[in-house]
């Protein structure tokens, strides 16, 4: 059996980045000849680069059937880290194209829904305004993904809520304490009305976050041992999405007031009094402890640190 130091090796000395690039192309199309035709390869050779990898590796990446290619057991294993390592390239190639084009450096944050609209949407104009030649790329994602691209690079920050186990090489900023609302259409009865009971909660139509977002664990907190109300077939993270369900008033959701606040402003949605506070996870910054990113990043986080302007 081969240890992971001699696969390491065997990849460093004769492994290509096409080979990468073609290992990518066939998970996501499950077929050979349309990976070719997207890395610019011809099918033979394709097909020989392949074999060439998997012969690295001494084990085979992909099970091959009647309708194509699908991702084995050790591809599996390798594809993720396969995408950062291309993911990273492609970042170097955007900063060095941003210093190229005149920009003193490439940021590149990823946040949550919750922190685009409570702490992006009030501080990310005039960072910018204050630092013209710094470009700022934005990446909205899961939590847990953008953990992963912090800790791999590809992510020079993520705002989020503090990790209950957070890795000892990320630092936690704590910007914005939040809590969980209750909101509905404009036009939902609820809307109207004033301590609105538990009971008359679980009698509507509900639209619930997916599992391991924070306020689905309050969600289901707040109605343990009572009648379990009606849920929607949308499960989401996305505003849009939400301000859409909700738009046929019948429905409730529960959200972050960080997120439902810039949708209540603008008169999309309105919050539901429940006569309750669900406190949620602060929204801070999480990044690297090693300051690899310089003042660029420590200006960015003082500025998501500051009150936002008056409205």
């Amino acid at each position: 059996m081969l240890s992971s130091t001699v696969l390491y090796a065997r990849l460093m000395a004769r492994a290509r980045l096409r080979h990468l690039q073609l290992l990518v192309a066939v998970a996501e199309h499950g077929s050979l000849k349309r990976a070719a035709e997207q890395v610019g390869m011809t099918q033979p050779a394709a097909t020989q680069a392949l074999a060439d990898l998997e012969a690295l590796l001494e084990t085979p990446l992909f099970e091959r059937h009647a309708r194509g290619m699908r991702v084995g057991t050790a591809g599996q294993a390798v594809l993720p880290m396969v995408r950062q390592v291309l993911f990273a390239l492609q970042s170097s190639m955007e900063a060095l194209a941003a210093v190229a084009s005149g920009a003193s450096g490439l940021l590149r944050v990823g946040a949550i829904p919750a922190a685009v609209h409570g702490v992006l949407a009030t501080r990310l104009v005039a960072f910018c305004e204050s630092h013209p030649d710094l470009h700022v790329d934005v990446i909205e994602g899961r939590p847990d993904h953008l953990l992963q691209d912090v800790l791999a690079g590809s992510l020079h920050v993520a705002l989020a809520r503090q990790p209950a186990d957070c890795p000892a090489r990320l630092q936690f900023e704590p910007l914005l304490a939040d809590e969980a609302v209750v909101i509905a259409g404009v036009g939902h009865p609820l809307a109207r009305r004033r301590r609105v009971t538990l009971d008359e909660l679980a009698r509507w139509r509900w639209m619930r976050a997916p599992h391991g977002v924070g306020v689905r664990d309050t969600f289901d907190a707040l109605f343990d041992g009572v009648a379990t109300p009606a849920v929607h077939t949308v499960t989401t993270t996305s505003p849009g999405a939400a301000v859409a369900v909700l738009a046929d008033g019948a429905t409730l959701a529960m959200v972050p007031r960080s997120l439902a606040h810039w949708y209540v402003q603008h008169g999309l949605v309105a919050l539901v009094d429940i006569g309750r506070r669900f406190e949620l996870g602060t929204i801070g910054a999480l990044a690297l402890r090693d300051g690899r990113h310089g003042a660029a990043l420590s200006a960015f986080i003082d500025a998501m640190r500051e009150p936002p302007p008056a409205s």
